[in-house]
């Protein structure tokens, strides 16, 4: 029996025992869909092997803007604790105590495992089917089951890593979680006063919203900059990228404890007391060690970086991962305090020293995205000069002519002999004259500079810090010396600080204004 000309069904009829069998016809025959004859089995196709995927596909997928935040907040919580166990392998030498040291590295593998697992790639399997006049209309699926078309197609299959773009949840909306939180706390800091059986009443209910307060505390006014910076920025940013960044200043954490903890206590201690010891911790380890090592692990990423508002992005978003984490720890602390301080404490981290981390170490990312882009700039133009270089007769010499930097004009006549001459040789290797890279002028509305070199945005990004951490030392100190209670000391401190945070806002505003202004190129 000969099939017709047209396709057969997924499957066939069924026969008794000892019936005559139907003759079965592979499925390179088969070019249509159609009703097979009786007695036919349709056979399926072999499924075809992997194929790279195409340059111009585009991936669309739903947006789950809060996804990222569940993510955000499993990888912040196993790196605190894998912060806290590696930092015992150094403690545990430095106390000459081998216990301490294996305890911490043995206790760390887990989560480092975990935090491994969190970061792994997210891969697709995306299925095609195109239409080809020489495809068939049946096709067998890789992971089982079939794809009937009702015109001939062409299928194929990809494996393809998840380069999704960042979705962030909306600024306002993390806001308006933040804000809720703390008219609660404040009801519940207000019902505290009123009366002994409203102080128990407050502390219950804080006591029943304690764990998911301390969550959101924490974690929320992150999320709020991190989506603001993203969309102020504008730059289209992959969200796997994006998440290296954040997870990157929370790994920072780790050598900038040892170095607050371990590190400067012991140099310190052998010039100064205990006391002064205590006082210059705040001052001067932190804003070094924090903003070196926030700085070192944005230098990680200098691939990727060649603006300076890419460089901006990757040291906010760095900065804000190393605040997330150290945010934890304080809103933790502050949480078994009552409402009083997880009110305070939140609020002030929340819209102060989460965003002047993120800023300072902004900073440092710009001055390395203007530097990166100006050697990148450099390095096109001396390709450019060797390529004109080989076109050239070999008997004859480049003449160079010197640029003022200031005014852009060239120096000196059009005539040979006041012309700079430099042999072709020296222009082979990192050798670059410095006033013959491009100048231009850049028209933008840049209300302050900002740093064009990684040392100087370090420097700032230092200044900063310490200015931030040095000025409440110092109101303590004069709040002692002029024998001020402790509840007036911490009213001149809230209100010190209150000023702190208005400036950094301010100057946040302006930091990121000029950076928009950038230039993409030189």
């Amino acid at each position: 029996m000969q099939p017709s000309d047209g396709g057969y069904p997924l499957t066939g009829p069924t026969y008794p025992t000892g019936a005559v069998r139907p003759l079965q016809i592979p499925v390179q025959t088969q070019h249509a869909v159609g009703v097979a004859p009786p007695g036919h089995t349709y056979i399926m196709p072999e499924v075809n092997p992997l194929t790279p995927p195409p340059a111009d596909l585009q991936l669309i997928r739903v947006s789950k803007p809060w996804k990222i935040y569940g993510r955000m907040l499993g990888t912040v919580i196993v790196a605190t604790f894998l912060a806290q166990l590696i930092f015992m392998v150094p403690y545990g030498a430095a106390l000459n105590n081998p216990y301490l040291s294996i305890c911490g590295g043995v206790c760390a593998a887990p989560f480092v495992f975990l935090l491994t697992f969190f970061r792994r790639p997210k891969l697709v399997h995306l299925q095609r089917a195109v239409a080809d006049d020489n495809g068939t209309n049946v096709h067998r699926l890789a992971m089982g089951g079939s794809l009937q078309t009702p015109s001939k197609t062409r299928f194929a299959h990809h494996i393809v890593r998840d380069d999704s773009l960042l979705d962030t949840p909306p600024s306002k909306t993390a806001w308006m979680v933040f804000a809720g939180l703390l008219v609660i706390t404040t009801f519940l800091t207000g019902l505290y006063f009123t009366s002994d059986t409203g102080a128990i009443i407050a502390i219950l209910l804080f006591i029943i919203i304690g764990i998911p307060a301390w969550l959101l505390g924490f974690s929320i006014p992150v999320v709020a900059w991190w989506s603001w910076c993203t969309r102020r920025l504008g730059l289209h940013t992959r969200q796997r990228e994006a998440e290296s960044w954040l997870v990157a200043g929370m790994l920072s954490a780790i050598p900038a404890l040892t170095i607050n903890s371990m590190i400067f206590p012991i140099i310190a201690g052998i010039f100064f007391s205990d006391y002064i010891v205590q006082l210059l911790m705040p001052v001067i380890s932190a804003p070094f060690g924090e903003e070196i090592c926030k700085g070192l692990f944005v230098l990680a990423f200098a691939s990727s970086i060649d603006t300076p508002k890419r460089g901006f992005q990757v040291g906010f978003t760095v900065g804000l991962g190393f605040a997330m984490l150290e945010n934890l720890i304080y809103i933790l602390s502050s949480t078994f305090g009552g409402p009083i301080a997880f009110t305070l404490t939140a609020l002030l981290r929340g819209i102060g020293s989460i965003p002047g981390h993120a800023f300072w170490t902004g900073l440092t990312g710009t001055g390395l995205g203007w530097y990166l882009m100006k050697r990148k700039a450099g390095d096109r133009q001396n390709v450019q000069i060797l390529n004109e270089m080989d076109e050239k007769p070999e008997d004859q010499q480049l003449e160079w002519k010197l640029l003022d930097p200031k005014s852009g004009e060239f120096v000196g006549s059009e005539s040979p002999e006041q012309a700079v001459v430099a042999p072709a040789t020296e222009l082979l290797g990192e050798f670059r004259l410095p006033l013959l890279e491009p100048y231009t002028v850049q028209h933008n509305e840049a209300r302050i500079p900002i740093p064009k070199h990684p040392l100087i945005g370090l420097i700032l990004a230092i200044s900063g810090h310490a200015f931030w951490n040095g000025t409440l030392t110092v109101i303590e100190l004069i709040g002692i010396a002029a024998d001020l209670s402790d509840g007036e000391i911490i009213a001149l401190s809230l209100l010190w600080s209150g000023l702190l945070v208005c400036g950094v806002l301010l100057l946040g505003r302006e930091i990121i204004r000029s950076v928009i202004a950038s230039p993409d190129s030189i």
